[in-house]
């Protein structure tokens, strides 16, 4: 399987080569998009300079998603991604007759703080889950101070 590799302001990670690329910056947020082709999945990484707390993050970010989807089940996770200790939720909701899936991950190197939301519908194609979680867990740091 071939990737493509994102690798810009101390941050890298692999994605599909054919997923569309879109970054914004705002003051000490960096945010980072890749999308699949058929727009049923998607991965948004942030990176704050501030460092605020992971888990504060994590939960806002849940708290967002709780706004736009009230119905949704979510599970609490800890996960370990490229030796950091990430916090966050999984979880599951109806939208349009679809059924989506999302993982909400959080971590802090001494540099920044990173929330990585993998989005994905029960439309797309059978691999879209793991592609999308792939991006999630190739999310590295490749400047440390």
């Amino acid at each position: 399987m071939s990737v493509q590799t994102y690798e810009e302001q101390g941050l890298r990670f692999e994605y599909p080569p054919d997923w569309l690329l879109e970054e914004t910056e705002n003051g000490a947020v960096r945010t980072v998009a890749v999308q699949a082709p058929d727009g049923l999945g998607f991965a948004v990484i942030q990176t704050d300079e501030s460092r605020p707390d992971p888990a504060e993050v994590a939960d806002a970010a849940l708290e967002a998603m709780r706004d736009d989807y009230p119905e949704l089940d979510a599970a609490p996770v800890l996960e370990t991604i490229n030796d950091h200790a990430a916090t966050g939720h999984n979880l599951e909701f109806v939208t349009f007759d679809m059924t989506n899936a999302a993982s909400i991950r959080c971590f802090r190197t001494p540099r920044r703080t990173i929330l990585a939301l993998g989005q994905w519908s029960d439309l797309g194609d059978a691999e879209l889950p793991d592609q999308v979680r792939d991006v999630l867990r190739s999310i590295e740091e490749t400047e440390t101070e």
